[in-house]
């Protein structure tokens, strides 16, 4: 008897995860970049079926997004970089969760060659995941690097392992960096040293540091976040070093011809029953090109081996794999298809652009208005009035329907599509003008606006986005007495325009704009099909 899983196990934008066990039961956590809340935190029984329980920074309060801006590395070759919230770690220990991450930091304006800055690496516990109220205000510590693991060794010593950024136009761009860290203070009380440069892949990151056989394990990623990215490793006796590389590496990478690409930053756990488990980050490249991946970096997970005294064995990364029954704890995976889920306010996995003022939004009976401001979905700095839900699936429709009798007159609200600043398509509604238009900006295309369409005796209008493994197509409906009108399509795009070498993935979102009043949603939904 045999068991199937299907990749990835945690679709859409969840890129650069990190995976704990407490008793039977499992919790990842993930990047964030530009979006509040951030850091968001699942839960499984099966290692399939994962539930969002919360977000790490979920309050206003404790972080600052105001400085995560998009840079454009390189439009050609679609090359756009993100900062904000990068990796994180979490780890279990004594009843207590803990996570370190970092907070990068641009400006509006960044040249290509201008790298963001590490400015806060920081500490955060908790004691119950699914209880806002439950996680500490960050703590930072002195680190210059990004992407911090914690190891909690045998003699009570704990070790903040990251990647010291020396500047990814020098070489070696970054380096594998280690001190020990005292976790009441934030202080490292060691001086940082250097412990692996790798194999000579570009960009040493993503550290983490195992345990087994007497033998202290250090597995990091390496060759960029994109098609170059690996996993690899080193052991040594002791957690300060030195650490051999393993003659056999890399662990893990896209393998040529598969779809699956970006292959990298892993994290290993071992389930109840003995059985270890890698999760990673990758990318789907779908299409008859291969050049559609709206959704970014997703969460994928291959079967390890791991033999005693010696190094792991992962299996090739697949969209489905194949078990023996004895691998024990995967489950089927349940799937909700065909239903309209509708966006709420209150829920965990509801998201806005950096900084939100939060009194700008409220919802009644299911409905959500929001209070206009100036600052414009394109915005690449401020916080754009926004309500998001990540893209999930590849078949989906979003929609939207807009009381136009209360809106504001003056002004702009719709359903956007948006990845950050240089990549959103929306239907668009222009108050003042009673238009409703196709408003697009990718990589190659400046912000246009095409295809108005007059909305003359419209009390009410529907916006949709419905995606395909290729294709964005964007319509909308009017409410003219007491009938609805024939949906009419006002344009569509590929999804490549949404697609490129960059950190997050693809947004479904409401937003509004301009200088006073509120326009109100009757309904937000997102229906996977």
């Amino acid at each position: 008897m045999s068991l199937t899983y299907e990749n990835p196990i945690l679709p859409g934008f969840y890129p650069d995860p990190c995976i704990v066990r407490v008793d039977d039961t499992f919790y990842l956590i993930t990047s964030s970049f530009q979006f509040f809340p951030g850091l968001p935190i699942h839960k499984s029984k099966d290692l399939i079926n994962w539930e969002l329980v919360g977000n790490a920074i979920n309050r206003p309060s404790q972080l600052s997004l105001q400085h995560a801006t998009t840079k454009a590395n390189n439009l050609e070759r679609r090359e756009i970089f993100t900062g904000g919230i990068y990796a994180p770690t979490m780890r279990f220990h004594n009843g207590t969760f803990y996570i370190v991450c970092t907070n990068l930091t641009g400006s509006t304006s960044m040249a290509p060659e201008v790298d963001f800055e590490p400015n806060t690496n920081f500490l955060i516990t908790c004691d119950d995941l699914t209880d806002p109220t439950a996680y500490s205000d960050p703590m930072p510590f002195d680190f210059y690097g990004i992407d911090p693991d914690l190891f909690f060794d045998d003699d009570g010593k704990v070790y903040m392992t990251g990647s010291f950024i020396h500047g990814y136009r020098k070489k070696p761009q970054t380096v594998i960096r280690q001190a020990e860290i005292d976790l009441t203070t934030g202080k490292l009380v060691t001086e940082a040293r250097d412990v692996w440069t790798g194999t000579g892949g570009n960009c040493p990151e993503g550290p983490h540091i195992y345990k087994k056989d007497g033998w202290y394990y250090l597995m990091i990623a390496e060759g960029g976040t994109h098609r170059r990215h690996m996993v690899t490793i080193a052991r040594s006796k002791a957690a300060t070093g030195p650490f051999e590389g393993y003659e056999k590496n890399p662990l893990i990478t896209g393998a040529p011809g598969s779809p699956i690409t970006c292959v990298g930053h892993a994290d290993l756990v071992e389930d109840a029953t003995g059985n270890w488990w890698a999760v990673m980050l990758a990318r789907r490249e779908l299409g008859e090109r291969g050049d559609s991946y709206p959704l970014g970096r997703e969460t994928y997970m291959v079967p390890v081996d791991w033999p005693e005294g010696g190094f792991p064995v992962f299996e090739p990364v697949k969209l489905r794999h194949e078990l023996a029954a004895e691998r024990g704890v995967i489950g089927a995976k349940q799937r909700v298809s065909g239903v309209d889920e509708q966006v709420q306010l209150s829920s965990p996995q509801t998201i806005y652009i950096r900084d939100p003022l939060l009194r700008n939004y409220s919802s009644e009976e299911g409905a959500i208005t929001l209070h206009l401001t100036e600052t414009p979905l394109g915005a690449v700095g401020g916080s754009p009035t926004f309500v998001g839900r990540r893209q999930t699936f590849l078949v989906s429709t979003a929609s939207a329907q807009v009381d136009l009798a209360s809106a504001a007159k003056t002004g702009h609200a719709g359903l956007a599509v948006y990845k950050d600043p240089f990549r959103y398509a929306s239907a668009n509604l222009d108050l003042a003008a009673g238009v409703v238009s196709f408003n697009l900006r990718h990589a190659t295309q400046e912000h246009v606006v095409v295809n108005s369409k007059e909305l003359k005796g419209a009390t009410v209008i529907k916006l949709s986005i419905q995606s395909t493994v290729e294709t964005y197509i964007f319509s909308y409906s009017a409410l003219i007495g007491k009938r609805w009108s024939p949906e009419v399509e006002l344009s569509s795009i590929p999804c490549s325009d949404m697609s490129g070498d960059d950190f997050t993935g693809t947004v479904f979102g409401i937003y509004g704009s301009g200088s006073d009043g509120v326009v109100r949603f009757d309904s937000f939904t997102i229906r996977s099909d």
